[in-house]
């Protein structure tokens, strides 16, 4: 069950850099020749047809980097300029008699709401 709709793992793909992926396709290399030969046929395959997909996509030219788009892995380090979150203001208390500097109110709002044993 998820939390929110939209998070992050909703069924979302893992963007991975190009080093990431060589790394990966060495890696399934690797299983695939280490496999044994009672493995499952649909392992096998599988491994096989990712290792196509990774390879198709290394073998696509680099793109040219975008604008402004430069340092990401640094991103919020030594840039100033750089956007940020606004802050969230401080919540208002519950009861509007405690966010006033008068104290007696604030009592008697707490005390509306305590329990009877507590009132005495």
């Amino acid at each position: 069950m998820r939390s929110f709709e939209g998070q992050h793992s909703d069924n979302v793909a893992i963007k991975r850099t190009r080093e990431q992926k060589q790394r990966q396709l060495v890696q399934l290399k690797e299983q695939v020749a280490t496999l044994k030969a009672h493995a499952a046929p649909a392992i096998r395959e599988a491994l096989v047809k990712r290792i196509a997909e990774l390879d198709a996509e290394l073998r696509q030219p680099v793109k040219p980097a975008r604008e402004g788009r430069e340092g990401r892995e640094g991103r919020g380090e030594g840039r100033e300029d750089a956007p940020r979150h606004p802050r969230r203001e401080a919540r208002a208390s519950v009861f509007r008699a405690e966010d006033s500097n008068d104290r007696s109110a604030a009592v008697t709002a707490a005390s509306v709401f305590a329990s009877p044993r507590r009132r005495s």
